[in-house]
Parts: structure tokens; C-alpha cells; sequence
């Protein structure tokens, strides 16, 4: 992680979780500062990626990957939380590739991020083994480890405070058969998380980064969102369908969730933007979604494009 994040994070305050590290709208493209502050007076700005899958070098057409995504990172001109909905790894890479994958995702500066099938396919202790080179923190709330290094280093939810706003992030996961890896109804327990995050912690803005899929069978991030009372944002991993824009949910509160989900492999990045007043109450609400290879000055005229081409594609093949 860069040392102004560092900074950053020293002088707003990561609050525990467990132990030491412990969660009215609608939305598509453009970007450009150096991240080394959180927010810029009461706005929240949210990056988010899911399902790197290690993918370190852009596609044929000069798209996606770790590489393009710290590029563009770095031409922001406004700050944020960087989050991750899982799968950053890739089950089949080797260990130098893992590790740079993570040696990127520091250098990118993520602040909270979630894990998935690839992760924990690596089994308790490989995945264990490449927690000390991580400098982000790591959520779920729905996954009991048997390993003491996991059950010490994945956190329920973390707290991050910057400008008298506290920030609550959690994280959520499917069912695995992973030998030692304790499985929760995922609704049960976000929502118990982000009650708790809510009401007895006091955050203005709860954050769920979810591996369930967006529209999956068993469990699923719309789902989700529905059967939520206290979460205010869900980045949605585990898929490779493409959104062209972030949708809005109610919960059964009849409340609105904002739901989006980036696109895999670091090609399309979401950017999601929460404003509140001196009161602390949500006035603003912006959501779009940046190209990873596109240059500063073409997000606004063609990232609508590709995300358009690409969404074709994909109906196309399936």
C-alpha cells in the first residue's frame, strides 16, 4: 500500500472487528488526482473490482488487468475506498503470479477486500501462507476457519473513519466444500453484521462486498440486497455478466440498495459516489463505470461504447 494511504489510514483509524482489525438513487463513465486521502469534504468515493483472476496483462485489445487498473488508479483526481469482491487470485496460477497479484493490489492501495472459491481453492494453509504479504484488510462474516491464521487475519467487518463519517465494510460468500471452512447463511449473516455496524457502531454508510453472483441459483447479491435492512451498497462478484449501469434495490424495509458489480479479470472498474450533509444524511448519489485501458480522455466519450460492445458479446455467447 502506497505510504500516503498509510497515512490516510493511520490518521482516520481502522476500528477492530474481532481483534485487531477487526460496515434515495440511480447510473456510466469517466475519471483523473492521486488517491492519498480517503474523501474530499462529505462525498465518499467507492472504487471497486471483483474476479481479478490474477490477470496481470491487459486482454488483445489493450483492456483489463492489474497493470492497466494501477494505471488508472493513479490518474484519479479524486481519492476513495478501494474494495475488492473476490476471486483476486486464480486457482491454477503459480505462486510468483499470486504473489505479484498481490504485490499490485497493495501498490493500487485496496483498503478492504472479500474472498472467494480461488482464494480458499488454494486450502486453508497455501491461502494462509500469502497473508503476510497482503496490506489490505480481509472480510466475511459468513465463513468460520479452522486455521488460526485465518480465523485471525479475515475479519468480519472493518471500520474506517475519515471526516467525523464512519464507514462500515463487511463481506459475504457462497457455500464451499473446503475441508476446516464453517458455512453460514450468507443473508443471516450480513444482515446480523450490518445491524451491528448500523446500530451499535453508528456508520453512516454500510458497504457489503459479496462473492454470491449477481442472479445465482442458491444464494445471490440481488437477492441479497432484498432481504437486507441496514446495508446501503453491495459490489457484487462471482460473475462475469456485465451491467451497464448499477441498479437500485429495495430491501424489506422498502429502502434502497445500490448494486453493482464490476467487470471480471480488472477490466471495467466501478466508481460510486455517496454525498452527505452537515447532518450526515445522504443528499447525493452518482455510479459509473471506468474502462481499465482506456485513456484519461476517453472514459466520457467511449467507455459507454465498450461497455455497449462488450455486453454484446457476452449475449452472444450465451
Amino acid at each position: 500500500m502506497s505510504s500516503p494511504r498509510r497515512s490516510f489510514l493511520k490518521s482516520s483509524g481502522i476500528l477492530a472487528g474481532v481483534t485487531l482489525l477487526g460496515k434515495p438513487l440511480q447510473a456510466l463513465a469517466d475519471v483523473s488526482k492521486k488517491i492519498n486521502t480517503i474523501d474530499a469534504g462529505k462525498c465518499i468515493n467507492i472504487f471497486q473490482t471483483n474476479d481479478l483472476n490474477s490477470q496481470i496483462k491487459s486482454n488483445q485489445n489493450g483492456f483489463g488487468g492489474l497493470e492497466k487498473v494501477h494505471a488508472l488508479m493513479a490518474s484519479e483526481d479524486v481519492s476513495g475506498l478501494v474494495v475488492d469482491a473476490g476471486n483476486f487470485l486464480e486457482r491454477q496460477q503459480s505462486r510468483e503470479r499470486r504473489e505479484r497479484t498481490i504485490g499490485l493490489m497493495n501498490r493500487i492501495g485496496y483498503h478492504a477486500v472479500t474472498i472467494g472459491i480461488n482464494e480458499l481453492s488454494l486450502g486453508q494453509v497455501g491461502f494462509s501462507e500469502l497473508i503476510p504479504q497482503m496490506n489490505f484488510s480481509l472480510v466475511n462474516c459468513n465463513y468460520s476457519f479452522s486455521h488460526s491464521v485465518l480465523s485471525a487475519a479475515v475479519k468480519p467487518y472493518i471500520v474506517i473513519k475519515t471526516k467525523g463519517l464512519k464507514v462500515g465494510v463487511t463481506g459475504v460468500g457462497p457455500q464451499l466444500d473446503i475441508e476446516g471452512v464453517l458455512f453460514e447463511n450468507p443473508y443471516t449473516a450480513t444482515n446480523r453484521t450490518a445491524e451491528y455496524l448500523k446500530e451499535e457502531l453508528g456508520c453512516d454508510l454500510v458497504i457489503c462486498l459479496s462473492q454470491l453472483g449477481f442472479d445465482e441459483d442458491k444464494f445471490n447479491s440481488k437477492e441479497l440486497a432484498e432481504a437486507s435492512a441496514h446495508i446501503d451498497f453491495i459490489a457484487s462478484g462471482s460473475s462475469n455478466k456485465i451491467l451497464q449501469g448499477a441498479m437500485i434495490l429495495k430491501n424489506r424495509d422498502k429502502h434502497d440498495v445500490v448494486l453493482s458489480q464490476a467487470g471480471e479479470n480488472g477490466m471495467i472498474i466501478g466508481k460510486t459516489r455517496f454525498g452527505f450533509d452537515e447532518n450526515k444524511q445522504r443528499i447525493d448519489f452518482h455510479h459509473k463505470y471506468l474502462i481499465a485501458g482506456l485513456a484519461h480522455k476517453d472514459q466520457f466519450a467511449q467507455a459507454h461504447v465498450v461497455l455497449r460492445n462488450l455486453s454484446a458479446v457476452q449475449k452472444t455467447n450465451s
